[in-house]
């Protein structure tokens, strides 16, 4: 086998499991390989979705460089990092010393359709003997592939019948390489100004090496002669080729624990990190209002802010008419048609109270009718951004966001949220077009013909059952979406640590390497594969009531606590009160000030890790197949279906067969209880025994979480450093009066 082979797996597994550079044994665990790169198939989408997968490769490469850069700049005895053990070197600019993404034309995306493969680590080892050999490349094994039986043993010391395996260790370096296992070192070569491999020999001539394995800590294994025995040295050490590279004629022995790999089993988490992300992929109706999220675009984006959550703005008069329609070829009519609505409104209102009372009913037909007309060209205009509106907005907002591009990661980032919470609205939420004979969003209140109970006599019953249950949950909302778009793509990788940084590896904080996919071949040119799965799955919406969520924040006392004027939602004064939320959640505030902001986040998201802990156990669904996203200013959250296999209906029959269990069974008190008790709620109230999920099914990495944000537990989330307990959630709901 010379050459890699081709596997096929689904598109999520290979995007992720199998992504490029990720070791795996295939079923039966008869020998490991390793991924490598491939040229999925064309995949066709439109340009905002294209132009939103680089914004988002762009804004977590530049987030991970400059955390990583970072890494040791509160201890300047520590040598100073630099910018290519931070990223990859396809992502820094032409000096070197900046991260810049490629141009689009250096990626190629696509669906993952397939991987090749290759048997990976090449290092052999006797069973019998423990006699080690390795080979440099496929075609020196598939040469040698005939000496490797019994009857061929090349112990020099003693003949015996030889069992050869493959060794399933690997020296790792959170640079993103790897390597093999071999009787030798990489080492900088001052006189060759260069990186050199050297293989080691014995004082006694042979080159041949058992690896003694008798330790329980594989990083105490050793090579040993096997012609005299002797030790190679007290332990097997190796050297990152790359990090050396990088370093170079610096290179000194204060500087060998940045250059050691470790030594860890193949099949390790930390041998691999897959870097992917995803975002809600509106294909339908939408993209205009998404364009307001456009880089320069921030006068438009404060519009939209203002009408969806309640902030004051100055009403539009004639003069503002003229002068945004001024010098618009487009707009004349426009114009024309106003000033004619105008008159007719001051002509009607100055004779109307002079007229018969029998005539006054028609005539306030006709100003009606002018009111609407000028109504409707205002927002016409308005729509086509011709017109903006004098808008009073608050000045935190205004900073939030003019600066939302540096303080916030997309995933995290309120007023984008706050766009695709409209844009889902639009779309989904608040569509009454049926589809197929069924409509595209469903609340359990109001149950169609697919949700409701065979017996179309109870339906009424199970509405208003569940009416009683969501009130008591304290929400306003909760529905089946049936079709919830997502785009995920992965472009890269890490190894050792998913963050950016590796705290404390022997003593020293070490940046760890953001590492594109290894490039392929297309269309003639050498581009970096970036795979691209487009999903549209069954998911549940969730909205929070907002008067008790306004309720419990204010007895939180929290010192930034915000007070709302006439007219405006809740989502005013959070989006004032944002926090800076980056890709890795990295120096999250603990502290006797808690920001109301995160304790919101920290609500929304413990309660959201709820449902689907209680999803996955009433639908048999497992919670690695389970995702969320998080709208914070509508206090609104979905989880959803993760995959591409065909949508067997999962969610909708959990609704008809254990909706209202599921709804009392979040009610218990048993809920919110985790079996290592009070060293949890100590802990913040967030451990894998109550709130956590696995990585995939977590869009916060497991953090912002606690129980004690949903019932008084007795403690408080880690951002709190006050003494005092906090009152969860729930307990703070009223019982209704019937």
């Amino acid at each position: 086998m010379a050459k890699a082979k081709s596997m096929n797996r689904s598109r999520n597994q290979l995007a992720t499991a199998y992504a490029p550079e990720s070791f795996f044994t295939f079923e039966g665990g008869m020998g490991a390989c390793i991924a490598r790169s491939a040229a999925g198939e064309t995949i066709q989408l439109s340009e905002p979705t294209i132009d939103l997968i680089f914004e988002r490769i762009n804004e977590l490469g530049r987030a991970w460089f400059n955390v990583a850069l970072s890494a040791r700049d509160g201890d300047p005895t520590k040598p100073r990092i630099l910018p290519g053990q931070c990223v990859d070197q396809a992502l820094l600019d032409p000096s070197r010393t900046e991260f810049q993404l490629p141009g689009g034309d250096r990626f190629y995306l696509c669906r993952p359709s397939h991987m090749e493969y290759t048997p990976a680590p090449l290092t052999f080892v006797c069973r019998t003997c423990g006699l080690f050999q390795d080979y440099e490349s496929l075609a020196r094994l598939d040469d040698d592939l005939k000496y490797l039986t019994p009857d061929h043993c090349r112990n020099p010391k003693r003949k015996s019948v030889c069992d050869w395996e493959q060794l399933d260790v690997i020296f790792v370096h959170w640079s993103g390489h790897w390597e093999a296992a071999f009787p030798g070192q990489w080492y900088w070569s001052d006189r060759d100004a260069k990186v050199v491999k050297r293989y080691d020999s014995c004082v006694c001539g042979s080159s041949q090496f058992r690896l003694n394995r008798r330790s329980a800590g594989i990083g105490d294994w050793f090579f040993e002669c096997a012609a005299c025995d002797k030790p190679l040295s007290p332990k097997w050490l190796q050297n990152d080729r790359d990090t050396l590279r990088i370093i170079g004629p610096a290179m000194k022995s204060d500087r060998l624990t940045e250059v050691r790999m470790q030594a860890t089993p193949y099949r390790a988490s930390s041998a691999y990190y897959v870097k992917s992300d995803l975002f809600i992929d509106f294909k339908d109706g939408s993209q205009q209002l998404l364009t307001r999220l456009r880089p320069g675009r921030d006068a438009e984006l404060k519009d939209v802010i203002a009408r969806l959550y309640g902030f004051a703005s100055q009403p539009i008069t004639e003069d503002d008419v003229r002068r945004a329609c001024d010098g618009k070829p487009e707009c004349t009519k426009d114009l024309l048609d106003y000033l004619a609505a105008g008159n007719a409104i001051q002509t009607i209102e100055l004779q109307i109270d002079a007229m018969p009372e029998s005539l006054r009913a028609a005539m306030r037909g006709l100003l009606d009718t002018a009111y609407n007309n000028r109504q409707r060209i205002v927002d016409d205009l308005r729509q086509r951004q011709i017109l903006l509106p004098k808008i009073d907005l608050p000045i935190a907002v205004v900073s939030n966001i003019r600066e939302r591009q540096s303080k916030f990661a997309s995933k995290f980032d309120p007023f984008r949220l706050a766009i695709e919470h409209a844009a889902l609205k639009s779309t989904r939420l608040d569509v009454e077009t049926r589809t197929n004979g069924k409509k595209p969003y469903v609340s359990f209140t109001r149950l169609d013909e697919d949700l409701a109970p065979e017996d179309k006599d109870k339906t009424g019953e199970v509405q208003d059952a569940t009416r009683s249950l969501l009130d008591k949950l304290g929400l306003e909302d909760m529905g089946l979406i049936r079709e919830f778009d997502l785009c995920r793509f992965s472009f890269g990788y890490s190894r050792m640590e998913s963050a950016p940084i590796l705290r404390d590896k022997r003593g020293m904080d070490m940046p760890v390497r953001l590492n594109l996919f290894p490039p392929v071949r297309q269309n003639d040119s050498t581009r970096y594969p970036v795979y691209v799965v487009q999903q549209g799955n069954e998911a549940i919406y969730v909205r929070l009531k907002e008067e008790l969520v306004l309720e419990w924040l204010r007895d939180l006392d929290c010192p930034d606590m915000f007070d709302l004027n006439a007219g405006e939602r809740i989502g005013a004064g959070l989006l004032s009160s944002a926090q800076p939320m980056s890709s890795f959640l990295d120096n999250l505030p603990e502290s006797a000030a808690p920001p109301v902001y995160l304790y919101l986040y920290t609500l929304l998201h413990s309660y959201s890790h709820l449902l689907m802990k209680h999803m996955s156990e009433y639908s048999g669904l497992d919670l690695g197949s389970l995702g969320e996203y998080i709208f914070p200013a509508d206090l609104a959250f979905v989880v959803y279906r993760n995959g591409t296999t065909m949508d067997l209906g999962n969610l909708s029959a959990l609704w008809r067969n254990a909706g209202s269990s599921m709804l009392t069974a979040m009610l218990s008190s048993k809920a919110t209880l985790c079996g290592t008790g009070s060293l949890c709620t100590e802990r913040g109230g967030a451990c894998p025994d109550c709130l956590m999920m696995p990585e995939t099914s977590c869009i916060a990495s497991n953090k912002l979480l606690s129980r004690s944000v949903l019932r008084s537990i007795g403690g408080k989330p880690r951002l709190d450093k006050r003494s005092s307990p906090i009152r969860g959630f729930l307990d703070t709901i009223k019982p209704s009066t019937p």
